[in-house]
Parts: structure tokens; sequence; C-alpha cells
């Protein structure tokens, strides 16, 4: 069974609780060493390991900078062992390590991770190779990934999804020019490989809206990308927002911002006129829409009174420049925001949804 993490302090309460529990009666202690052995804390960033990761990042930088500068001047055979020896000696040296130096072991794994990821693009330049530069972000997130699943880090994992996202954003998936089907495969690895080595809100959050670009992807792909259907993508979006937010799987929680970021942001996009084929309707779609987040926030929720401030102050802008002196605008805007922030930290004083 994987392990649920905690803080430490809630560590302490439960074992309070637990220990109260058996003096009670009410459970064995065989009962509370199994409970307890469920729930592990969470691993804090210290000093040392800062240091380590950050001077792991200085060494590597520096090394692949001096490469780069004197690149013209090694030979392709000299280049390519470097590269290989150095990815090697990391790996190999954290595995040596992991026993006796954890941390240090683990800034050496991280080491590595990077002179991987330099070999790509230092490889893909002195081959000549051709392809996008985005492709390269693809097989570094696809070379480290294993490394993440056996090391049980966190951090190579969210490093693989932003990966995974930016190799997304290639220029011809973008523009519906072709489809990479077989990245949805890679998100579910990454969604099931995230669960496993103890959940992190990071990578969730990453993952959370690769495969909403691969359904933009997708739309694309279809309607070849012409801006006339932008508001077909925009309701789509807006309806799988509404959709998590309204039915409230059981998903994680961060999932569920993601949710609320989504259709907030369709909507703020179907709230301009040139969006829509009849420019006429985003001004009953808005009203609409105001109406729907106002009833999240009497249910309680923060993250609704932050879009609702977006929207208002968004038409706020679009209004008052055509008819108020800029100052004016900036003074009263000024306020606004206040307004909102005042708002927002008197609700959070009352308590908001348990997501947020």
């Amino acid at each position: 069974m994987t392990k649920r993490m905690i803080k430490k302090q809630e560590l302490a309460i439960l074992k309070r609780e637990l220990h109260y529990l058996e003096e009670s009666g009410i459970l064995l202690g065989s009962k509370v060493t199994e409970i307890q052995e469920i729930y592990q804390v969470e691993e804090r960033l210290s000093f040392t390991k800062t240091l380590l990761y950050v001077g792991s990042v200085l060494i590597g930088a520096g090394i692949l900078s001096f490469i780069a500068s004197n690149w013209g001047d090694i030979g392709k055979l000299t280049k390519f062992i470097f590269i290989i020896v150095m990815f090697l000696g990391c790996n190999l040296a954290g595995f040596g390590m992991e026993k006796t130096y954890p941390k240090t072991s683990r800034s050496l794994y991280y080491l590595g991770v990077l002179v991987f990821g330099a070999g790509i693009f230092l490889v893909r330049q002195m081959f000549h190779f051709g392809g996008d530069f985005q492709a390269a972000f693809l097989w570094w997130s696809l070379g480290i990934i294993p490394l993440a699943w056996a090391l049980r880090d966190k951090w190579i994992l969210l490093l693989a999804s932003i990966f995974a996202f930016i190799y997304m954003t290639d220029g011809s998936f973008i523009q519906g020019e072709s489809i990479p089907y077989w990245i949805l495969l890679w998100i579910v690895a990454i969604y099931i490989i995230n669960e496993k080595i103890g959940f992190s809100k990071a990578t969730g959050f990453v993952a959370g809206f690769l495969p909403l670009i691969f359904i933009g992807i997708v739309f694309n792909s279809i309607t070849k990308g012409h801006e006339d259907y932008l508001y077909v993508l925009g309701l789509i979006y807006l309806a799988i927002g509404i959709f998590i937010v309204l039915t409230r799987i059981k998903i994680k929680e961060i999932y569920m911002i993601v949710g609320y970021l989504v259709h907030g942001g369709a909507a703020l996009m179907l709230s301009f006129g040139d969006v829509w084929p009849v420019d006429w309707i985003y001004i009953p779609f808005s009203i609409l829409y105001l109406l729907f987040v106002l009833y999240l926030v009497k249910k309680g929720s923060l993250l609704s009174i932050i879009i609702l401030c977006a929207m208002i102050f968004r038409f706020y802008l679009d209004i008052s420049f055509e008819f108020l002196p800029k100052s004016f605008v900036f003074i009263i805007g000024g306020l606004l925001l206040l307004g909102f922030g005042f708002y927002f930290e008197k609700q959070r004083k009352k308590g908001g949804g348990s997501h947020e």
C-alpha cells in the first residue's frame, strides 16, 4: 500500500490520539502500529539539501557553459564521450553513495538529469538532427521518468511533466497539423507514477493541464486552427471546468483547482465579443456566467471570488478607458482591487471550500 504523506505535526497529533485510543482499550496495540505504518512524514527541503541541490545545478551549468563556449575546438568523438562519461559518472556516483550519503547522492542524480538533458541538445546540434526544439524536451522527459520511478523522486517527475507540457506546445500541434496520440500513454504514466510515489500537488497541477492541451490539439486539427471556431473550444473548456467543479468527483483537490482555473480562463476568453460569430452574444453569456460564479461564491468558493474579481475588472477596464481619463481609470481600478482584496480576506476568515 502506498503510504499517505502528512506533516510532522499532523503525525504527532495522530500518534497522540492513537495512544489515547489504545489506553482506552478501543484499539489494540497491534492495530495502532498498523495504522501508524500507513503514514509517512513529508520530507522538507532542509538547508543541507538546498546547498547540495543548488550546488549540483551550478556545477552542471558551469561545466555545460564551458563546453558550449569551447564547442568548436572539441572533436565530435571527444564531445560525445565526455557527455556519456559525465552522465554515467553522476548516476553511478549517486548510486554508490545512496546508503552512506543519501542527500549528496540525490544531488548527484539531479546533476545527471541536467547532464542528460544538456547532452540531448548538444548531440542534436553536433550531428545536425532536425526537428523542433520541443522534441528534445520530449526525449528529456522520456529519459528521466524511469529515474523518477526508481528513486520515487517528486522533483524529477515534476520536471518530466513540465517537459511533456513544453513538448505539447510544439507549433505543429498547436496549429493542428498533427496529433501526438501516443502522448496519452505518457500522460497516463505521469498520473500513475505520481500516485505511486506519493502524490505531488505541483506535478498534479502540471499534469492536470496535459489532457486539456491534448483536447485543444485535437480540436485545432479538426478545425485546422481556424479562429472562427475559437468560441467552440472556449465552450468545451468551460464545460469541462464546470463539470469538474460541480460534480466534485472523487479526485485530488489540486485537480479541482485546475477545474476552477479552466472554466474561469475559458469564460474570460468568451467575454470578448470578437471571439463569437455574433459579437453581442458575449453580453448575455457574461451575465449568465457571473450569476453562476455568484452561486459558487455563495457556496463558499474562494477561488470563485478571484474569478468574479477578474471578470468585473476586465469589464471595468474595457468600458472605463473609453470615457474616463487614464488617471481616474487607474485610481478607481486600484480602489476596486483593494475592495476585492478586503472581501477576499473577509471570506477567508469565514472559511472557504476545503479544496481552496
